[in-house]
């Protein structure tokens, strides 16, 4: 009998110290890619927008052809694939699919403030390119920047 309570003993002991596995919970985390193909390595860092082109392109319809230049050296290839609701005159965007850059959505706005002034933003990037492009103000003007796409997405 004392044989039995020493290995019932021992048995509950093994079994309360061995790893459960619901105690062993991974959380499942996106990590970053960083070995996604750079999609704009042939252009500059830092180049200037050519705001008339841009504005251009607010004027377009959903499925137009777009043959543009959004700064020198830097051809815009693609079709409009959404626009903004053309009620709302403060808000203005255009997104354009690219043919020529792995597919990267290019979005371009214009801001009216309720001072009158204009602001612009916009982003082109490709889920599966591991840089983007982002238009900033600098000075007086507007710029393209070279950006990370896990600068600007956080996965």
């Amino acid at each position: 009998m004392k044989f039995l309570k020493t290995a019932a003993l021992a048995a509950l002991l093994a079994v309360s110290y061995t790893p459960l596995s619901a105690q062993n919970v991974t959380v499942p985390l996106n990590e970053p890619n960083y070995n996604k193909p750079r999609v704009f390595s042939d252009l500059p860092s830092q180049m200037n927008l050519r705001l008339a082109d841009m504005e251009a392109l607010l004027n377009l319809s959903v499925g137009a052809q777009v043959n543009a230049m959004a700064a020198n050296g830097f051809p815009l290839i693609g079709t409009v694939v959404s626009k903004s609701n053309p009620g709302n005159t403060l808000v203005k965007t255009v997104v354009i699919k690219s043919l020529t850059r792995q597919e990267a959505t290019f979005t371009f706005s214009r801001i009216t403030k309720e001072d009158g002034s204009l602001s612009y933003t916009g982003r082109m990037m490709s889920k599966s390119a591991g840089d983007a492009l982002e238009i900033v103000k600098e000075g007086a003007g507007y710029v393209i920047r070279k950006k990370g796409f896990y600068d600007l997405i956080n996965e």
